[in-house]
C-alpha cells in the first residue's frame, strides 16, 4: 500500500472524525501556521515562519496566532509570544485545525486535511523556481497519487507562486489548482531580494563560532533514494579553496560580495558545513573529511545561505534562492542520469546557470575557473526566462490578502 493511497485514505478517516468539530465558529482573527512535517524537519520554518515574523511586527495585537508543531517544548518561546501550540496529528488540535479563519502552510495538512469551505487556506510551497518534478508529474506517479493532487486543489484558496514557470507547470499543471495564484515570490526570499542579509549572516557564524575572516563552503544536496552513492570529499575541496590567494578569490567571486579578510600568507581560511534533506536517512550521500560541520539541526535554511559564501548542491531549489545572493554556486552531480530518469525535471538541469561536475577532480577545475561577471549574467537571464516573481514584497502583499479575510 502506497504513501498516497493512505493519504487518500487517512483523508477520509479525518473528514468522518471531525464532524464533531465542525459545528463549532470559525475565529475570524485566528491564523493558523503549519510548517512541513515528517523527517529531520523544524516546524517553524521557512515560508510560514517569515510570514508570521512579518505579521506579528505589522499587525501587532490584531490577530490570533497559532502554531501546529511536533514537539511543543521545543518551541516554547512562541507560548511566550502569545502564540497558541497544538501538537500535530492529534484529536486535540482539530479544534484549532478547523475553527481558524487562515490557514497558512507550506505543503503540509493541505494534501489531506478536510478544511472548511469558509475557511482560508494559503499555501506558500516550499520551493522557488521550476527545478525537480514533484507528485504526479514523477515517472512512478499513479491514480492516488492524482486523487490525492485533485483533493489538494480543491482545498487550497490561494497558492503563492515564485515565478511564471513554477505557476504553469507546477502548480497549474501537477497540482491541478486552478484557483487564485499570488504572483508575488516568496516569504522567506523577500529580506534576500532586499539585500537586507547580513545580521542572518553573523547569527550563522556566531552560533558556530566562525569569526568573521573565515569563509564558509555550504553542501546542501537534496533527497534521493538509494542508488549510485553520492561521496563528497571535504578535504579536498577545502586545500583547493585555500589554495586560492585573497586576490584571486576576489576576482573570482567579485569584490562586492566578500569582506577583504584573509590569514596568513594572504589566504582563506575556509569552513565546510553540510546540510542534507530531511528526510535522507539512507547511505545514498557522505561526505568524507574530519572538519565537517554538520548543519542539519540549524532551524533556518535561509540564514545558512546568507552566512555561505559558496553553494554546493545538485537538484535542490536552494539554487533559487541563493542565486538572490549573486554568489558562486556549483551543482556536484555524480548520479545525474539516474536522478532525471527516476525524478525529472521542469527545467533541465542542464539549462540551469549553474556549473556541473560529476567527480571532486572537476569540482575543483570549476571552482578554480569561476567568473563571477559571466555566471552573474546567466542567472539574470536564467531568473528571467523562468519568470521571476520575487521582488520583495510577498509578505507585505500576503498582509492584505489575510486582512481582507478576517474581517
Amino acid at each position: 500500500m502506497n504513501q498516497a493511497f493512505m493519504k487518500v485514505l487517512v483523508s477520509e478517516m479525518v473528514r468522518f472524525m471531525t464532524i464533531p468539530f465542525r459545528i463549532m465558529p470559525i475565529r475570524k482573527k485566528r491564523i493558523l501556521f503549519s510548517g512541513l512535517t515528517g523527517g529531520n524537519n523544524y516546524d517553524y520554518s521557512c515560508n510560514p515562519k517569515y510570514l508570521y515574523e512579518y505579521m506579528k511586527e505589522h499587525f501587532p495585537g490584531q490577530y490570533e496566532y497559532v502554531w501546529a508543531v511536533g514537539d511543543k517544548e521545543r518551541y516554547a518561546f512562541l507560548e511566550e509570544e502569545g502564540v497558541k501550540l497544538v501538537k500535530h496529528f492529534t484529536i486535540s488540535s482539530f479544534p484549532a485545525l478547523l475553527t481558524s479563519k487562515v490557514i497558512v502552510t507550506n505543503g503540509s495538512y493541505a494534501p489531506w486535511f478536510p478544511f472548511r469551505k469558509k475557511q482560508y487556506v494559503i499555501n506558500t510551497w516550499h520551493g522557488g523556481g521550476a527545478y525537480k518534478k514533484v507528485e504526479n508529474e514523477k515517472p512512478d506517479a499513479d491514480w492516488a497519487t492524482r486523487k490525492r493532487a485533485e483533493f489538494c486543489a480543491e482545498n487550497i484558496d490561494l497558492f503563492v507562486a515564485s515565478c511564471r514557470v513554477q505557476e504553469e507547470n507546477m502548480i497549474r499543471k501537477t497540482y491541478l489548482y486552478q484557483g487564485d495564484v499570488l504572483r508575488a515570490g516568496t516569504p522567506r526570499n523577500d529580506k534576500l531580494v532586499r539585500g537586507e542579509i547580513e545580521e542572518a549572516g553573523k547569527k550563522v557564524r556566531r552560533y558556530y563560532n566562525i569569526p568573521e575572516s573565515g569563509r564558509i563552503v555550504l553542501y546542501a544536496p537534496t533527497y534521493r533514494t538509494p542508488g549510485k552513492p553520492v561521496s563528497m570529499d571535504s578535504e579536498a575541496l577545502i586545500v583547493a579553496l585555500e589554495g586560492l590567494k585573497a586576490e584571486q578569490f576576489r576576482e573570482i567571486c567579485g569584490v562586492k560580495l566578500m569582506k577583504d579578510s584573509q590569514g596568513e600568507n594572504g589566504k582563506q581560511k575556509w569552513y565546510f558545513m553540510s546540510r542534507f534533506h530531511r528526510y535522507q536517512e539512507n547511505s545514498a550521500i557522505c561526505v568524507q573529511g574530519d572538519e565537517v560541520i554538520d548543519v542539519c539541526d540549524y532551524p533556518d535554511m535561509q540564514e545558512l545561505l546568507c552566512a555561505a559564501d559558496i553553494l554546493i548542491t545538485d537538484y535542490s531549489s536552494c539554487v533559487w534562492d541563493y542565486a538572490f545572493l549573486e554568489r558562486p554556486c556549483f551543482l556536484f552531480v555524480p548520479d545525474k542520469e539516474e536522478y532525471t530518469a527516476n525524478t525529472g525535471f521542469y527545467v533541465s538541469v542542464d539549462e540551469w546557470p549553474f556549473e556541473q561536475a560529476e567527480t571532486m577532480e572537476e569540482m575543483v577545475k570549476q571552482i578554480e575557473k569561476y567568473d563571477n561577471r559571466i555566471a552573474g549574467q546567466r542567472v539574470k537571464k536564467h531568473l528571467d526566462c523562468l519568470g521571476s516573481y520575487e521582488h520583495g514584497r510577498c509578505c507585505e502583499l500576503l498582509g492584505e490578502k489575510i486582512a481582507e479575510q478576517c474581517v
